[in-house]
């Protein structure tokens, strides 16, 4: 009888040993009995002995072929090591839930080829070529490339060609995205342009779907995988390049359970299969910026628009001298001029629902989460005051709780109210909202885009759902509201964010032949923040803020882990991490900083109290070796009950 070393998806950092009386190959899912009930586990290794004496037995070998093969297998137990998360679950985290279910690993709906594909048009810039014949000199080995190309400089089009060179020599493609909704556009262009099965990998698919092109990537009948962060965990035996587009956005990072970032995960995947990898984006962040001036990846500029469009003009509004309402005079007046010509406006507000405050104009009481610190947002179509943390929902107050006036109003703007604003200004005008509460249902998204596609005059409201890569060839002109309070935020990343945020939606205009035009309303005109964009220089603005984060030692000039505790006892929290606290600085490792612990800047979410402890080291193996003698001995600290904490390597909030 062998004996088998199995994975199983439970929150502790070991394995566990079965017998094992039929042939069975590592990578192979198996269920094994585990404490009274039965589990799906993944073989890890095949041995003679055990360190245990009474071994269970495994009761079915689901796979004849391993789900897994061993670039995959080495690949997440990197991936666990770096983040000190259980291989268990980081293996879970990487499959399907059919297959992590047990169900047969077998494709029911095989993803057809496209019909007819088209050549574009249009000929590449010389910039593109340039760019393209980089990558494909180093296609046999691993280099990362940085495309720095300003927004509609047809960085697309640089992939679509690099993409067909390595389909001809039978490699497959990966190809991340940051947003779901990003993913129908980015398919269709790649669909119809190569000669390839495309299949997607997304949150938003049904499970037999994400099983379908799970198995397709694996047999190689997939040329291209394009998906969200979930997709570089996609096994393909013939990877030969990686792109991740929009390289900047947050969404890369996952922000529960296993927290692992697909960006940087990508570089470790792209050198252990020693194949290029391309990231790109028209703000690359500062960690990529850093990785170019520490030559570990070169960079390619697109410095112009394709097809001959110009960057839009951007201006400013002093909202200091125009009250009352989002919408200033000056801005309603311009809307209107485009809108005469036959062209579309977009209005972005990163804020959804209908007001941010509900309050008493008598005595300045305000609707707040009963479960969290945080102010309850109206929602007028459903007349409701939610909480955007915990999803909570109540009715609002007729009159003041405290003072029992009946003098309750609105303050402020989301998504919703701009819209009911805009409708009494542009009474004939189609206004299309684009949030979380108008694309819940599942075509709503794509409905939408179709709409704007159209090319009809027309108003778009949206949230960041709209700030990146989305090509509206009908929209001139691109208004930023509200966005003040990112100057005024207490994270350090708060103004890179911001800078990106402001170039990624001004991107979206004029992205014809025709200029177009963005408007900024804010009531700091004079930020040095504003010259930057107002002049396209976000290189000379991050080199700037680079500046800054070295003479602080912030990242990326230093690593950073976070541990979070949370529990409904506030005591319990902060208490467990002290104890951390003192456990880490027994490890004793100069080089670590130990901050903490402090409370989240939104101490209690859904009646649980948040502390933070950070980590922070210039010595990025001395902060990995403190952590993994941390998981060692942390089973030494009692853990109260309902208490739950986690681990966050290179946090980004």
């Amino acid at each position: 009888m062998a004996i088998v070393e199995v994975a199983i998806p439970i929150p502790l950092n070991k394995t566990f040993d079965y017998l094992c009386d039929v042939e069975v190959r590592v990578g192979a899912r198996v269920k094994v009995p585990f404490v009274r009930k039965k589990v799906v586990g993944i073989v890890l290794a095949i041995k003679d002995k055990s360190d245990f004496d009474k071994l269970k037995s495994v009761e079915e070998v689901l796979d004849d072929v391993p789900i897994l093969d061993k670039p995959i297998l080495d690949f997440l137990f990197w991936s666990a090591q770096y983040y000190h998360h259980p291989i268990g679950e980081v293996i879970s985290a990487a499959l399907p839930k059919n297959l992590r279910l047990g169900k047969p690993a077998k494709i029911k709906k095989v993803t057809g080829l496209s019909i007819a594909t088209e050549t574009p048009d249009y000929q590449i810039t010389d910039e593109q070529s340039h760019a393209i014949d980089e990558v494909l000199k180093s296609q046999a080995n691993y280099h990362g490339f940085l495309l720095h190309g300003v927004t509609g400089s047809g960085k697309t089009e640089v992939y679509l060609h690099i993409t067909q060179a390595l389909l001809n020599q039978g490699k497959q493609v990966l190809v991340l995205v940051p947003e779901i909704g990003l993913t129908p556009q980015m398919i269709t262009r790649f669909e119809s342009r190569l000669e390839t099965r495309v299949v997607a990998i997304h949150s938003q698919l049904n499970e037999t779907q994400k099983l379908d092109a799970y198995l397709m990537a694996k047999n190689g009948e997939a040329g291209v995988v394009l998906g969200t962060r979930s997709a570089i965990f996609a096994p393909m035996p013939n990877l030969g390049l990686i792109v991740i587009d929009e390289e900047h956005d947050g969404s890369f990072k996952q922000q529960s359970s296993f927290r692992y970032s697909a960006r940087d995960l990508c570089f470790i995947r792209a050198r252990q299969a020693n194949i290029p990898l391309v990231l790109g984006t028209a703000t690359p962040s500062l960690e990529t910026l850093k990785n170019v001036m520490d030559i570990k990846i070169t960079r390619l500029t697109l410095t112009q628009r394709a097809g001959g469009a110009v960057l839009p003009k951007v201006n400013l509004i002093d909202m200091r001298q125009h009250s009352g309402g989002a919408l200033s005079a000056l801005l309603i007046e311009k809307m209107q001029q485009y809108l005469d010509k036959g062209k579309q406006v977009m209005l972005f507000i990163n804020r959804r629902g209908y007001a941010p405050v509900y309050f008493c104009t008598e005595c300045g009481w305000k609707a707040e989460c009963d479960h969290c610190d945080s102010g309850m947002i109206y929602h007028r179509h459903i007349n409701r005051l939610k909480c955007h943390h915990c999803g909570d929902e109540k009715m609002p107050e007729q009159t003041c709780p405290d003072c029992k006036q009946p003098s309750l109003e609105v303050l402020g703007y989301g998504t919703e109210r701009l819209e009911e604003t805009l409708s009494s200004h542009f009474s004939n005008t189609p206004i299309i909202r684009i949030d979380r509460d108008t694309t819940r249902r599942k075509k709503a998204f794509a409905e939408h885009l179709e709409q704007i596609n159209s090319g009809a005059p027309c108003i778009i409201v949206g949230t960041q759902m709209l700030a990146k890569g989305h090509d509206f060839s009908n929209l001139a002109m691109v208004s930023i509201l509200d966005i003040d309070a990112g100057l005024l935020s207490l994270d350090f990343r708060a103004t890179e964010h911001l800078a990106q945020l402001l170039i990624q939606v001004s991107g979206r205009a004029g992205r014809n032949t025709e200029q177009g035009e963005v408007i900024i309303q804010t009531r700091y005109p004079d930020h040095p923040i504003f010259s930057y964009v107002l002049s396209s220089r976000y290189t000379q603005f991050a080199s700037n803020l680079l500046k800054q984060r070295h003479s602080a030692m912030l990242p990326p000039f230093s690593h950073q882990a976070l541990l979070c505790a949370n529990a409904k006892n506030k005591q319990n929290a902060e208490d467990f991490l002290r104890e951390v606290a003192g456990l880490l600085k027994r490890i004793k490792m100069e080089s670590v900083e130990i901050w903490g612990p402090v409370a989240n800047s939104i101490e209690k979410k859904a009646d649980y109290y948040y502390f933070n402890l950070y980590l922070q080291s210039n010595d990025r193996k001395a902060l990995h070796q403190m952590l993994a003698t941390f998981n060692q001995h942390v089973s030494k600290i009692k853990i109260k009950s309902g208490l739950r904490w986690y681990l966050d390597v290179d946090p980004i909030d």
